[in-house]
């Protein structure tokens, strides 16, 4: 990868990873609807102002718009609510290893769904990521020696509907022709639709704003819009394997930043599953890269040329 790949793999990891951060600072003065309201709105906002800056036309069609709406729901509105509902509970970094769990999620959400067998390595990755899994949840302690149980099945919750959601888009992404930017502004756009209605009443109760509350909130929308498209940039430069590996970084970052700006600290519990969870995700990116170069290297059959 050049610097610029790397770079942006960084901007990725660090946004996506001090998200967690920014709402557990917004949780101070804000409720959860009222935070994943706004981030979807000025989020959206921001990428339908940059498609019409660029004539980029919208998606066409209310089959279309169906889908994208499903999108957005499952892969942004839902999973943001389900994570700062647990936020109220668990930390921003427990959170952040939450997420971390995706990649691992979306191996038996294939298997089960769409019925893509996993090969032998991914079902090794997913075994070593589920027993950190249950090491972290630890419900053998007691609620003393462990976060509050809720909390945690709730980013648990999160981090399986972004598996659905990964699921769900590579399926989706094979019937749509519209440029990246349209889809991306087009599937906030409709989540902010059904969110702003469903969350009209939490929408309308008064919020304790603070200048940093202020601040956190505008860098969720901001960091919401820049993180599509540095995502779908770096897709096109070098492809979904290596462009995940931001996804990859964001336990890292998340209780990087959780320790540095609030002091948090994992339990010796939740320290060794993020461990077992960090290991399995490296293998799974690490056989990723070697399949990838399998099939880079195989020629073409004769016909396709």
């Amino acid at each position: 990868m050049r610097p610029a790949d790397i770079f942006g793999i960084t901007v990725l990891a660090f946004i996506w990873g001090t998200n967690f951060l920014l709402v557990e600072e917004a949780l101070e003065g804000a409720d959860p609807a009222q935070i994943v309201i706004i981030r979807l709105v000025t989020g959206g906002a921001a990428l339908v102002l940059l498609a019409w800056a660029r004539r980029t036309a919208l998606p066409r069609g209310g089959v279309v718009w169906l889908k994208l709406t499903g999108m957005g729901l499952i892969g942004q509105a839902v999973p943001w609510l389900l994570f700062a509902w647990g936020q109220e509970e668990v930390t921003g970094a427990l959170a952040g290893v939450y997420t971390g769990l995706t990649p691992l999620m979306t191996i038996p959400v294939a298997w089960v769904l769409l019925r893509e067998r996993p090969t032998a390595a991914e079902t090794g990755a997913a075994v070593i990521g589920f027993a950190g899994l249950a090491v972290v949840l630890a419900p053998w302690s007691d609620g003393g020696a462990r976060a509050p149980l809720g909390g945690q099945l709730l980013c648990l919750a999160g981090a399986t509907c972004y598996a659905l959601a990964y699921s769900y888009a590579g399926r989706l992404m094979r019937t749509l022709t519209d440029s990246k930017l349209s889809l991306a502004a087009s599937q906030a756009l409709a989540a902010s639709a059904i969110m702003l209605p469903a969350g009209s009443g939490q929408l309308v109760q008064p919020m304790r704003l603070t200048w940093l509350i202020v601040l956190c909130l505008a860098l969720l929308g901001a960091g919401t819009a820049i993180a599509f498209l540095v995502n779908y940039w770096l897709i096109a430069r070098v492809g979904p394997v290596q462009a995940s590996l931001a996804f990859y970084l964001i336990p890292v970052v998340a209780v990087a930043a959780g320790m540095l700006a609030r002091g948090e600290r994992l339990t010796p519990n939740e320290v060794l599953g993020s461990a077992l969870i960090l290991a399995a995700l490296a293998a799974l990116y690490v056989w990723e890269r070697v399949r990838e170069r399998r099939l880079a290297s195989v020629p073409e059959p004769m016909e396709a040329r």
